[in-house]
């Protein structure tokens, strides 16, 4: 039993219940205020299986990852004095090498070393891959420490075995879940598509619901670890709100060689074709990579490939209404519907929205998720 100085007292299984469910920053301010004021002086009771949970606490408390050694330390000697007074009643180096392996061992360690926000979607997944949620942890602290994260509505970096798996929203995966239509394929490179007017997955993100009014502010990436198909048009996204003879639109489309093999960004809206990112592309040169669109305002549309900049519109563009309908991979989201000229056979491997990314942002986020995908073989 733990006596703190003012007389409450705490029993081995309280406390165990406490460290699990306190948070890492919680726990280190714990070890510095109570670390002088505990009390270790009453003899062990020999109750060995009390011990052993002390012990396996001193096993999680040694893994956490504090902010600094001296608050580490203080916790692990919190541990280490609680136990010092039953010599026999001892853990092996080989039984916590192996509580490691267990679910529960790591459930201990990952509360206290991941990310909060890469708990929760390992969480929501029930994802076991340690090299996986240790890239992804890199990810999102590598977002974080650079000031990108708030920067994001969703980013779906498509983790799992199966299209369940990979519909959640590493940002909050209880929010803006992907609903797969039946021509979504799971690949291990990503998703891919059937080509077909079901080979799509639906967001779930209206801008306009999140507080959009015009189409600004707003970034798009995606990862294609494949060349396209050039013998049909490919959507790797979209979304379109028709109106009479004009339209609003916000959409990537790589051209068939039938129709030219170019590709072109179009984020207006009022049917204001003129304002469209348009390349000539040199379809045998291939275009696998990540893409990343960005516009700030009326007067400022881009297009990056691979950290460069491959194409912009900086004539002043109408950009309101925002079409108020979700977001589609896979295909463009025309009034709730698909075509069969806005459908894909690519594979996604990688995607965001979000607010406007400047080129040095762009380029953080390039290396951040290409540093991922390398990491866990999906470029």
């Amino acid at each position: 039993m733990l006596e703190k100085a003012v007389g409450v007292n705490y029993s081995i299984d309280q406390f165990l219940s406490a460290y699990i469910a306190a948070t890492q920053k919680a726990i280190c301010e714990l070890a510095s205020q109570y670390n002088e004021a505990a009390k270790y002086d009453k003899p062990c009771c020999s109750y060995e299986e009390n011990i052993k949970k002390g012990l396996f606490i001193k096993f999680a408390l040694e893994n956490i990852n504090c902010f600094t050694d001296d608050e580490k330390n203080k916790v692990v000697s919190l541990a280490n004095r609680f136990a010092k007074n039953c010599s026999s009643c001892t853990v092996s180096q080989d039984e916590i090498d192996a509580l490691a392996q267990t679910s529960f061992g790591k459930s201990i360690s990952n509360s206290f070393s991941l990310d909060p926000d890469v708990k929760a979607f390992v969480d929501a997944l029930g994802l076991t891959d340690d090299g996986e949620i240790t890239a992804l942890n890199d990810l999102v602290t590598g977002l974080k420490t650079s000031n990108l994260w708030s920067k994001f509505h969703a980013i779906y970096p498509f983790v799992g075995y199966n299209l369940t798996d990979k519909k959640y929203n590493l940002v909050n995966p209880a929010k803006h879940t992907i609903d797969w239509a039946s021509g979504a394929i799971n690949d291990s490179l990503g998703v891919d598509f059937d080509g077909g007017l079901n080979g799509y997955g639906d967001t779930n993100l209206n801008l306009s619901s999140i507080g959009y009014t015009d189409i600004e502010d707003l970034h798009i990436s995606f990862y294609t670890p494949d060349n396209r198909d050039l013998s049909v048009r490919n959507t790797p996204f979209g979304v379109i709100a028709e109106s009479g003879s004009s339209d609003d639109r916000i959409t990537m489309v790589f051209d068939s060689t039938a129709l030219g093999g170019n590709y072109f960004v179009d984020f207006w809206a009022d049917n204001d074709s003129s304002a469209r990112i348009g390349i000539s592309s040199g379809i045998d040169a291939g275009d696998k990579g990540y893409y990343i669109i960005s516009t700030l305002d009326n007067s400022d549309l881009r297009l990056r490939k691979d950290k460069a900049q491959i194409g912009a519109y900086s004539l002043t563009r109408d950009i309101n209404p925002i079409p108020n309908l979700d977001l589609y991979l896979g295909a463009i989201n025309v009034d709730g519907s698909t075509s069969a000229s806005t459908v894909n056979s690519r594979k996604l491997g990688f995607f965001t929205v979000g607010t406007n990314l400047t080129n040095s942002e762009a380029d953080t986020l390039h290396n951040l998720v290409l540093t991922y995908l390398n990491t866990v073989g999906r470029v």
